[in-house]
C-alpha cells in the first residue's frame, strides 16, 4: 500500500531529483525509492567490506607468525608455491 508523505528537501537536492535519467526514473517517486533502497545496501555492503578487512588482518598476523615460526626452525622459503605447501590448504578448499 503507498502511503503519501510530504518532505522539503534542500534546493540542491532538488536539483539532483529533477535531473535524473527520465529514461531509468520516470517519476521522482521512483527515483527516491530506488535512491533509498540503495543507500541501505551500500551500508550493508561497507559491513560487509569491514569484516573481510578485519579478516584480511587476522590472517595477514596469522602468516607473520607462521613465517616467525618457520624462521626459527631454519626453514626458508623460495617461493610462495613452497609456503602454500607448508601450510597447506584450508580445509574449505580439500
Amino acid at each position: 500500500m503507498v502511503k503519501q508523505k510530504h518532505f522539503r528537501l534542500p534546493e540542491d537536492v532538488l536539483a539532483m531529483i529533477n535531473n535524473r535519467d527520465k529514461e531509468i526514473y520516470p517519476t521522482e517517486n521512483v527515483y527516491i525509492t530506488e535512491a533509498v533502497r540503495n543507500f541501505f545496501k551500500k551500508e550493508e555492503t561497507e559491513n560487509v567490506m569491514d569484516e573481510l578487512e578485519d579478516i584480511q588482518d587476522k590472517l595477514d598476523r596469522i602468516e607473520k607468525k607462521l613465517e616467525e615460526d618457520a624462521s626459527k626452525k631454519n626453514i626458508s622459503f623460495s617461493s610462495d608455491a613452497e609456503k602454500k605447501e607448508l601450510y597447506g590448504k584450508p580445509d574449505f578448499l580439500k
